[in-house]
């Protein structure tokens, strides 16, 4: 998944010929906005062992869903996202090299 993210990335670079960790880190900050925000309130319809934000819990159905903006796995979860994802993008913007042709 990383690697795949890290060719977007490398695509995305290469189309706009800049590549830096402030360009990285916004894309990252984008990244991490729609992970929390579109992508994880649909796991519990894609996550076998999750329950759904409407039903109870179930003999089979062990792991919380995450709740509006994952916060039911703690306060701090979607700041945490959020920054990781934009630390990525930095750290993919900074050491990625254009090439040029």
């Amino acid at each position: 998944n990383g690697w795949i993210f890290a060719l977007a990335y490398a695509l995305f670079f290469q189309s706009v010929h800049v590549a830096n960790w402030w360009y990285g880190s916004m894309i990252g900050f984008a990244q991490g906005v729609i992970v929390v925000v579109a992508v994880l309130p649909l796991l519990p319809g894609i996550h076998p062992r999750m329950v759904s934000d409407f039903r109870g819990p179930e003999p089979t159905r062990l792991l919380e869903p995450p709740g509006f903006l994952a916060t039911n796995y703690g306060r701090m979860t979607p700041v945490v996202t959020i920054i990781a994802h934009a630390i990525y993008g930095a750290i993919i913007g900074a050491f990625y090299v254009l090439h040029s042709g």
